[in-house]
Formats: C-alpha cells, sequence, structure tokens
C-alpha cells in the first residue's frame, strides 16, 4: 500500500515486513540471479535462511534484512 507525504509516493512501512518468507524468497532468487548455477538451490536457500537468522538476532532495525541476508549468503558462498 502506497501513501503521498509532503508530494513523495511512500509505502506504508506496516506492510514491509508483512509477510518475511516472501522477502526471503526474493532474496534468494537475487542470490540465485548472481551465482547462477554454481549452487544448487538448496544451497543457496540455506545459505540465505542462515544469513537470515544471524543477522536478524543482532538487528535493531529489520526494514534492510533480507537484502542484507543476500549479501551476506552470497559472500559465504563464494567463500565456501
Amino acid at each position: 500500500m502506497t501513501g503521498m507525504i509532503d508530494g513523495h509516493r511512500v509505502r506504508d512501512p506496516h506492510g514491509l515486513h508483512a509477510n518475511t518468507e516472501d522477502q526471503l524468497r526474493q532474496a534468494e532468487s537475487e542470490v540465485r540471479r548472481r551465482v547462477g548455477d554454481q549452487y544448487d538451490e538448496e544451497a543457496v536457500q540455506g545459505a540465505v535462511r542462515e544469513a537470515y537468522d544471524e543477522i536478524a538476532d543482532r538487528a535493531r532495525i529489520e526494514s534492510f534484512l533480507p537484502i542484507l541476508a543476500a549479501r551476506s549468503a552470497e559472500q559465504k558462498l563464494e567463500e565456501a
């Protein structure tokens, strides 16, 4: 849902975290797009979920967790 503040279109912050699973699936898709066929789907999914859990435990603001989890998962996969 979007609204307007001072003439700018903004998203309703209540909807940002409405569906973490959808956000994690998008993060997994992004990682798969970046790494190509180097890793199977289960490895990518596991890396994203693990990274998300690690980051979420100490996060104060949750808005960027899926993005950060995708980046962290990609790094871990490349380091393995």
